[in-house]
Formats: structure tokens, sequence, C-alpha cells
């Protein structure tokens, strides 16, 4: 449905270096699918929106929509944005305020060619408002609208002509968290019921992971991962995906064959890999929620990857509880149910397949944890 092939966008000001806004980003998303660009802000993902909508020009590369090249710069092709059979949801909404309901979704419709009929442009504006819980409020003027009703009256204008793509820019992001959940949730079953595609930008990685068949993690212009939700936390491939996907335990150390990692918390057995030489500089990744605590730490650890620590700290969530335990020198973050003294000695184990090594050159480069 979508094919983004070596697209590179480059920005420049008078006396300033060049900046690569998209470096050679490569993505293809399949009919049907609700694909979110996540990152956070200047990694390239809201550009990435506007050249496919055609609010952009990229300077390199190729974009096909449903089989047609709207933009090729080795083909001179440039389809401009009104011929590209999408509609598009900003993030400020855009809906205009002397407007009533009715108006503001019918007007992409009124500047439609060929012209539509006004039988045909209540109908669609009837059905559009109606996929959006908004039916019977043709007449209610836009500023009486809470924030998300006017979220669902710029879903209902861009539903209304009927696209055969959705794009989507951080369109929750000005709704607080409540209502946010509440949108989220109505987007996603909207989705499934038209088997619509949708390209949906956020920095929010919750929000991502709750919509998306598959999400592309952006950095500076290029895309460090693409996969389903669970892939990328749980096995990330790059550090950076790691750490933007939540908290992250790091534990530095060097390689001891294939499958054993020396760390300051001692030794440890991570999943073999073939391409890791012994001797090499790496960072151990491991999420709290992986950290195994056992209540009795007395006596020598007797399974694999097993420590003795101490709890410096709980922090009670409701469904959760957060510890603070030092294993030696070494200070590790742990979420768990299980309920263990502070100040008291406990087993902690690391289980070998939640372990993931990374280049230790790499982590310099992490974002911090959520992205900006």
């Amino acid at each position: 449905m979508i094919e983004i092939r070596g697209l590179g966008k480059d920005f420049q000001r008078a006396g300033e270096s060049v900046v690569h806004a998209l470096r050679t980003v490569d993505v293809t998303v399949e009919r049907g699918e609700f694909f979110v660009l996540l990152g956070p802000s200047g990694s390239g993902k809201t550009t990435l929106l506007r050249c496919v909508a055609g609010l952009a020009v990229p300077d390199r590369g190729e974009i096909v929509l449903d089989g047609v090249t709207v933009y090729s710069r080795e083909k001179r092709i440039l389809v401009p944005p009104e011929r590209r059979g999408l509609g598009m949801v900003f993030q400020s909404y855009a809906i205009w305020p002397h407007m009533t309901i009715f108006e503001n979704v019918a007007l992409p419709l009124t500047q439609k060619r060929p012209r539509l009929g006004k039988a045909e442009i209540r109908d669609r504006v009837s059905r559009a408002l109606a996929l959006v819980g908004l039916e019977g409020m043709e007449r209610r003027p836009t500023p009486l609208l809470s924030g998300g009703q006017q979220q669902r009256v710029a879903l209902a204008r861009s539903l209304a002509t009927e696209p055969v793509v959705l794009l989507m820019d951080e369109p929750l992001s000005n709704l607080d968290a409540r209502l946010r959940e509440e949108v989220r949730k109505e987007i996603r079953s909207l989705a499934a019921r038209l088997d619509i595609t949708i390209l949906y930008v956020t920095h929010d990685q919750m929000e991502a992971m709750e919509l998306a068949d598959r999400i592309a993690v952006m950095h500076e212009g290029d895309i460090l991962q693409q996969g389903s939700p669970e892939d990328l936390y749980c096995r990330p491939a790059d550090p950076r995906v790691a750490q933007f996907f939540g908290s992250t335990n790091w534990i530095d150390g060097r390689t001891h064959g294939s499958d054993a990692v020396d760390t300051i918390v001692g030794p440890l057995a991570v999943p073999a890999s073939d391409n890791r030489a012994a001797g090499e500089s790496v960072v151990v990744g491991v999420r709290p929620e992986d950290v195994e605590l056992t209540p009795d730490g007395q006596g020598e650890p007797v399974q694999e990857n097993s420590f003795r620590g101490r709890v410096v700290s709980n922090v009670f969530l409701g469904d959760h509880r957060v510890y603070t335990v030092e294993v030696g020198e070494h200070v590790l973050l742990v979420r768990t149910l299980a309920s263990v003294l502070v100040g008291g000695t406990v087993g902690v184990r690391i289980p070998r397949e939640k372990a993931c090594v990374f280049r230790a050159r790499s982590r310099d480069e992490l974002p911090p944890v959520g992205g900006s």
C-alpha cells in the first residue's frame, strides 16, 4: 500500500551546515496495516509523514501509494497532495471555529474535483460523523466542543473523503491522559472496522504499542528498527530502541566466548551469537520486570546468573513494586509483585534468555528514557 524507498530530505539555512532530516529511509506499509512512526522530537518522523502527504518535497528516493508512484526524483514525478487520495489528521486538529461540525467535515468534499452533489456530500458527512460517534450534532458550533470532540471532527473530516490511506500526526498530544486513552481505543477500533491503512506519528511509546501492528523507531533521520511492539520491546536490535521503550538496567562487561559475559555483577550466561568474539567490550540490557528476586539471599547462589543483593528502597505502585537493589557496587531496578524488606538480603537472578547484549560503544548514543 505504501512503499518508501531510499527517501532523503535535507534542510540548510544560510551559513549553517546541512541537517539530514531523513537520511535513506525504506518503509513498506501493508494494506489495512496500522503502522506507527515512533521517535523523539527531531527524529524525522513528521518530516517523513509530510513527504508521504505531499506537504514536503524530498530530495531523493521514491514514494509509491497503492501501486502509483507519487514521488520520484529520478523519474521527475511529483503528484500534488490533493491527488494522492490521502486523509490527514493534524496535531492541531485544524478545526474552523466559525463553522459548524457539518461545515468542517464537508469542507474538503466541497473542494473535491469532480464536484460532488449536495446529497452525496450530506450522506458522506453523516456516515463519517456516525463512525466517530457524533451523529445528530451536525449543527453544533465547534467552539462549544471539548478537545476529544474536536479530535473526532478532525477524524471524521478525513474519513469523509474516503481516503486510501489515513495519515495522523500526533493527533492525541493535546488531550489529557484520561481522554487520550479513551480516544486511542476508539481509533484502534475504528481502524479495525474500516480495514483502513494508517500511518501514524507519535513520540509516546505506550501509545505506539497500544495502536500499532508494526512500529518503526526513528532516530536522527534513520530507522533504527521495525517490527511488532513485542519484537521491539523484547528483542531490541539497538540499545536506543531498548531505552526508548522504557526502563532498562545496563550492565557493563566483556565477552567470554559467544554465550558468556564477565560483568561488574559477576559472570552472566547470555544468548549465543556467532557475531560475538571473546574479549569485546559490551553492555548487557535487562528489563526491571525480568530480574527475579527471592527473599532468602543467604548461602552461595546455585542457579545460573544468580547473585546476592541488598534491597535499598521499595516503591509501591499498586499492581507492582519497584525495588532498588545493590548487587556488589552496581544498582539494579527490579519491578515485581514480590514483597521483600528494605535492608534485607535477597537472591537476584537474571534469566539468560532475557539478557540483551550490545556493543559498548553504542551505549553513549542512548536517548533519555521515553524520548522527548
